[in-house]
């Protein structure tokens, strides 16, 4: 959606489900990062290219899965209805968008040479612009280390579901300063996710909002 190219901060543009308009409960899916040469700064579709091409791509063809596109499809199965669905019933529905708006390594993902501070900054900036566009009713987090702690803001008002569902803190949050979007941050999804403990989860956060 060319609408991204008149904001102030947004570099790499988010991947919108076809059918995210009209979801009844919109869900922006938000990542951390992408990791490359900085070359690759310039390229606004990364993201999308990610998601559609890398994902979408590979599983509509059959083909193996890269590495980092197997993330989505474990985000898949934390939301869709039944586990183990075609991806695109959640994906066609939902919103993608990496925080970083630049990449932060190169190679391996242990690599942040180019993470900044001024970054942070940056991202943070480009987020609420990204909120305002596609008002999700939830945004999704990969990561409740680094994202939620480390990167995300720490101005924030939090929300707790459940001290322990399937062993985990459940709670939501929102970022003081941004649009009231509940947040969730769930296990980064290339860690050894427990899906069906995320399922669970997931139902009491939807419960919770009264979807």
């Amino acid at each position: 959606m060319n609408f991204f190219s008149k904001t102030l901060f947004v570099n790499f543009y988010p991947y919108i489900g076809k059918d995210y308009a009209n979801a009844l409960h919109k869900i922006l899916v938000l990542g951390e990062s992408h990791y490359g040469p900085q070359s690759n700064n310039g390229y606004h579709e990364w993201t999308r290219e990610v998601v559609e091409k890398d994902f979408l791509g590979n599983y509509d063809k059959g083909a193996t899965l890269p590495k980092w596109a197997q993330c989505h499809r474990n985000t898949a199965n934390v939301l869709a209805s039944i586990r183990d669905v075609n991806p695109h019933e959640v994906y066609d529905k939902i919103a993608f968008y990496n925080f970083f708006q630049k990449s932060i390594g190169e190679g391996d993902h242990a690599d942040k040479r180019y993470l900044t501070a001024e970054l942070k900054d940056l991202s943070a900036k480009a987020l609420a612009e990204v909120m305002e566009i596609l008002r999700p009713d939830l945004i999704v987090g990969w990561g409740w280390d680094n994202l939620e702690w480390k990167y995300l803001p720490q101005a924030r008002d939090q929300i707790e579901i459940s001290k322990n569902c399937a062993g985990i803190n459940l709670h939501l949050f929102t970022l003081n300063g941004f649009p009231p979007v509940p947040i969730w941050c769930m296990h980064h999804p290339s860690m050894g996710i427990n899906i069906d403990a995320h399922r669970e989860c997931f139902s009491k956060i939807k419960k919770y909002l009264k979807w």
